[in-house]
């Protein structure tokens, strides 16, 4: 029986006949994101609403500065024209507070031609890390993440904004023009400007202060939930204890007015001292009692249960955990300090799941039996535990119908119950991939072709060893040197016995040497060009055996 099979014999219209209970937390939450352009103070404006992230205009005497353009470049247009009403002079600079996608894919509305675009250097490096090894999963993970393939009233919000807005066709991603390591500051238009590299929820993210005006735009080292500490789409722990020394630093600057880049402004320094010293301290609570739980030799697990937010902070409507959750900071933490062991040495060789599932299995006495305890546990609200029985039955039996229909609805009901609103997303999409109701499919060729074409060939070459097929290599031994002939990049792959080590320069001693542009050998690599057809339109050249050349490349997966 097929997977496809599979989860056409699960029942789907039992269990999602009615649209899941809602969310009052997150349904409340969802209407500080009314569509709507809002006024800061003189010259500054924020546009909420339109996508995930905001985009704020200050406007100057010289022209409009803006910082961030949301996740979408069709919503960015639409803020471009409610700013061009408030200021229609040309927007002279964009400023970035961080690279996440959702700051960064708009730029192009604002743009032209003298525009600068500001960002901390690390922000470079975080665009590069978007064409990671592991972008594949990244993007699976994150649109389980976000909800982005749910129907319409599975999650009312998505946590810091309406919904994450994503374009069709091919996304269009402005690097940074001018970019500091600390802090810069600027004057446009009699406007100052003072940018603060603030490490929190990225290595790269900063603050704006602008003293003149008493406002501070935070970026996403603040918004109205508990933190996203750790992100369940997959990122390595986030530097908490610079979360915190960052945040201080906007305590100390006194401001007036905050303009988050998620949700509304925040005005009077009081309210704005308040909030901050709540989070930051919250953000600690949780920092510390990790790490004073891991030096009395408590496990991951026994923290998760025993450590829970005091009233003060659990019950402040800012730190609702509405997108991060107090849980899953707390195994990042853990991890981010002690890596995934936790300590107890039984766990230095764990079962398998399928023989785990195998003998829990026997000592309930058969499948059927577990199953039904499955079944009782939904029945009383373990949805968790109906969970775990049925990834245990369907580790030993991955065709067992009845327990994936068992987990499909376990996963429903854990959304149901969730308030976070990532949780809930990551629920209910997995739980629609599982029923069939929303396929994985396979990334489309040319989807791929466009992130490697976006994607500097360096990392695209550095990639190459991640996509050998190992088994098809196990007995090769094949060297090809490249020369770029657009940007004189040298580059050698050598395949040897199941791995590709990838280095920088050609190597003369190669067993063949190829001559092109950086995106044709993207193209070719793919298999979306023929090297064949590239010879004879001359724009391929090669030192050595075409043949082998073809052999090396059918080593690689698309």
């Amino acid at each position: 029986m097929t997977k496809s099979d599979l989860q056409q014999t699960v029942d789907a219209k039992k269990i999602f006949s009615e649209k899941p209970s809602p969310s009052e937390y997150l349904l409340n939450h969802a209407k500080r994101f009314n569509k709507r352009i809002e006024k800061v103070t003189d010259g500054v404006y924020s546009a909420i609403g339109y996508a995930m992230g905001n985009c704020i205009l200050i406007a100057t005497e010289e022209g409009n500065v803006i910082v961030d353009t949301t996740e979408s470049l069709q919503a960015t247009k639409e803020i471009r024209e409610e700013f061009d009403k408030i200021s229609p002079k040309p927007t002279v600079a964009v400023i970035y507070t961080h690279g996440h996608t959702d700051h960064v894919m708009g730029t192009s509305a604002f743009l032209n031609g003298e525009t600068e675009v500001y960002a901390n250097q690390k922000t470079k490096e975080f665009f590069d890390m978007q064409f990671s090894q592991l972008q594949d999963i990244l993007g699976l993970r994150g649109r389980r993440q976000f909800g982005t393939r749910l129907p319409e009233g599975y999650v009312p919000c998505a946590g810091l904004g309406p919904t994450l807005s994503i374009d069709r066709g091919k996304p269009i991603l402005v690097p940074p023009t001018k970019t500091f390591e600390d802090s810069m500051a600027l004057k446009i238009g009699g406007v100052r400007f003072i940018l603060v590299h603030a490490p929190g929820e990225t290595e790269d993210q900063i603050f704006i202060w602008l003293p003149d005006k008493k406002v501070l735009i935070s970026a996403d080292n603040y918004y109205p939930s508990f933190p996203n500490l750790y992100a369940i789409r997959g990122t390595a722990p986030r530097p908490v204890h610079q979360w915190i020394r960052s945040l201080d630093k906007m305590r100390g600057l006194g401001a007036e007015y905050m303009v988050p880049c998620h949700s509304e402004p925040i005005r009077g320094s009081e309210r704005i001292d308040e909030l901050l010293t709540m989070y930051r301290d919250a953000i600690q609570y949780v920092h510390d009692a990790v790490v004073r739980g891991a030096n009395q030799g408590k496990t991951p697990d026994e923290l998760v249960e025993e450590i829970k937010l005091p009233p003060h902070f659990d019950d402040y409507p800012e730190i609702l955990q509405l997108y991060g959750q107090v849980s899953w900071s707390i195994r990042a933490i853990y991890e981010g300090y002690l890596g995934w062991f936790d300590g107890n040495a039984t766990n230095l060789s764990s079962l398998s799941p399928k023989v785990r599932g195998q003998k829990i299995i026997d000592i309930a006495g058969g499948s059927n039996r577990l199953l039904e305890e499955g079944k009782k546990a939904i029945e009383t609200g373990e949805y968790q535990w109906a969970a775990e029985t049925s990834d245990m039955l369907l580790a030993v039996s991955p065709e067992n119908t009845s327990a994936l229909e068992l987990k499909v609805e376990a996963l429903y009901k854990l959304g149901e119950s969730s308030h976070s609103s990532t949780g809930r997303s990551y629920y209910f999409t997995q739980a629609l991939e599982l029923a069939g109701e929303l396929p994985i499919r396979p990334i489309p060729l040319k989807v791929k072709l466009a992130n490697a074409l976006a994607m500097p060939l360096e990392t695209f070459f550095e990639n190459m060893s991640i996509r050998l097929d190992p088994h098809a290599s196990f007995d090769k031994w094949i060297a090809v040197g490249f020369k770029i002939t657009d940007t004189n990049e040298t580059y050698t792959v050598i395949v040897r016995r199941g791995i590709a080590e990838v280095r920088v320069g050609c190597s003369e001693k190669s067993d063949l040497i190829v001559h092109l542009q950086g995106d044709l050998w993207k193209e070719i690599s793919l298999g979306a060009i023929n090297p064949e057809e590239a010879i004879n339109e001359g724009s391929l050249k090669i030192e050595g055996n075409l043949e082998l050349l073809k052999e090396f490349n059918s080593l690689f997966n698309a």
